[in-house]
């Protein structure tokens, strides 16, 4: 039984003078299986609710990132229709600080983009 055990690994052609590396199939990973503890389950309910928290703060976030940014748009597009009709005469003081406005606004998003919530 043993001999041929030892027949059956050998590589096809390996008795016809072949040359070159013999590959063994992949063998797949074997975890065993085992119950968790309850410190382990509730462990791992923890890192779970966790990473939901993480996922909904980054989405409440993409949000406010969309919805400001969405205003910038706005309130840049109406600064430029009111700056054309003025031609290349001196800015009112209104559309100076609305321009600080903005400008304001545009740093904000850009600080809030930097800002991301990882899970552990």
């Amino acid at each position: 039984m043993v001999g041929c055990l030892a027949v059956a690994t050998l590589p096809v052609g390996a008795g016809e003078g072949q040359q070159g590396p013999v590959s063994t199939p992949p063998r797949p990973i074997v975890i065993p299986n085992r119950t968790l503890d309850s410190h382990e389950l509730n462990d791992l309910a923890e890192k779970n609710a966790r990473k939901r928290n993480f996922d909904a703060a980054n989405e409440a976030r993409k949000r406010l990132i969309d919805d400001e940014t969405n205003k910038l748009l706005i309130l840049a597009r109406d600064m430029k229709a009111r700056t054309d009709e003025l031609g290349s005469g001196p800015l009112p003081p209104m559309l100076v600080r609305e321009a600080a406005v903005i400008e304001l606004l545009a740093n904000d998003v850009k600080e809030k983009m930097k800002l991301t919530v990882i899970a552990d």
